[in-house]
């Protein structure tokens, strides 16, 4: 009882403005609470193209070794209210506080690397040195494919933005050097294969050939590897004078802007590679078959680099029937290729187009079954770094065959 009477006289001896504070600081965190218990979650967010972190399940095991706990506060990061305000708001401080990059992991591991305002508007992702197997499993993976395929193979690892464009970054910015990885490939694939030097093909061509709020290289940077991958290949490349470079949106907030998203940030600008003398050319996903190349329906949404290809597929084979040509090309990808697959598209008479983060069959068959006559395997050094494609490439062929 006594107790009670002191915490009455405790209360009416708090300040009035006191008590709205604690007032409203507890019904904040109440809605919280309220609101990632009842409301309806998203499973994948448009705005930052990605999965987003389901709820855990516990379980003994996932509790005593630390991953329940860390599944639930990435669920939490992901899913508490107004999120995309707050990450604006925290830029801004940030970038006010003198920051020179946001929206980085760096305590994850590997370490997840934030994103640079830098100068002419660009936005880069902060490029770290290679601390993991991944990359070396990929290098053995093509190394070990190109090998056993017997075909023309090309690699063309794809440079960053911040590696190609190092006089945009913040003053005495750190960023990773990729020739490393390129120098790295060149040496494991050795004369089984070539690899298509983008550093220089990039270099001499004078534009600006990344998009500002995205991680891919835009229409213009595409047209120059398709170029370069060309001579390699011993074709010549359709001239751009044959092509219309049609704006079909100015307002595209990419990957690099879902990341670390400012209100001062300004959007790009998205061009279509379009024939001027039109060739019939289709794409196959599954069991639809459609007219172009171009899925024009992302183009009023979040993810408009989508718009080449439809994004991401397992397979999709391109024909081109005004293409009177014997041969036939796989490419290996991610999606720095989708962009780059329009301007191949008017060489090849067929193009059979594998994500290996999605494929799960064996690749020796399918070269087979459909008389596969190149490969190429165009990927961003990057992507290459962070994401595992090695086991398909590193499957044995039917039948017991090294």
């Amino acid at each position: 009882m006594k107790k009670m009477e002191a915490f009455k006289e405790s209360v009416k001896q708090c300040k009035p403005e006191y008590l709205a504070v604690t007032l409203l600081l507890f019904v904040t965190i109440l809605a919280g609470l309220a609101y990632l218990a009842f409301v309806p979650k998203q499973t994948f967010s448009e705005e930052e193209n990605r999965a987003l972190e389901e709820i855990p399940q516990l379980s003994l095991e996932n509790l005593a070794d630390g991953s329940f706990m860390s599944s639930a506060e990435s669920y939490v990061g992901d899913h508490f209210m107004l999120r995309q305000a707050f990450i604006s708001l925290s830029t801004t401080v940030k970038l006010g506080l003198g920051f020179r990059d946001v929206g980085g992991n760096y305590s994850s591991v590997p370490a997840e690397g934030g994103v640079y305002f830098g100068g002419n508007g660009h936005l880069y992702e902060v490029l770290l040195p290679n601390k993991d197997q991944v990359f070396a499993q990929n290098v053995k993976g093509l190394a070990a494919f190109c090998e056993g395929a017997g075909l023309p193979f090309y690699v063309v690892p794809v440079p960053s933005g911040a590696q190609e464009q190092a006089q945009n970054l913040p003053l005495f910015s750190y960023s990773h050097n990729q020739r490393e990885e390129f120098e790295a490939l060149r040496a494991a694939i050795g004369e089984n294969g070539a690899v298509v030097d983008l550093f220089d093909a990039l270099n001499l061509w004078n534009g600006d050939y990344y998009y500002k709020t995205d991680h891919h290289w835009n229409t213009e940077g595409a047209y120059v590897g398709y170029t370069a991958l060309a001579k390699e290949m011993g074709f010549t490349p359709t001239d751009r004078s044959q092509f219309e470079f049609k704006l079909v949106s100015n307002d595209f907030y990419g990957t690099l802007y879902s990341k670390a998203i400012s209100p001062f940030q300004e959007p790009d600008s998205m061009y279509l590679p379009i024939l001027k003398e039109p060739q019939h050319i289709t794409q196959t996903t599954g069991s639809e078959t459609r007219e172009g190349l171009y899925w024009e329906e992302y183009l009023g949404k979040k993810d408009k680099y989508s718009t080449f290809l439809g994004g991401n597929h397992s397979v999709d084979v391109i024909r081109n029937s005004d293409v009177k040509s014997e041969r036939k090309l796989m490419i290996l990808k991610d999606s720095y290729a989708n962009s780059m697959i329009p301007f191949l598209a008017t060489n090849f008479s067929e193009i059979h187009v594998v994500d290996l983060r999605y494929y799960a069959q064996n690749l020796y068959t399918y070269i087979d079954e459909n008389g596969i006559t190149d490969i190429a395997a165009i990927y961003s050094i990057k992507q290459l770094c962070d994401t595992d494609v090695s086991r398909r490439l590193l499957a044995p062929k039917p039948g017991g065959a090294a």
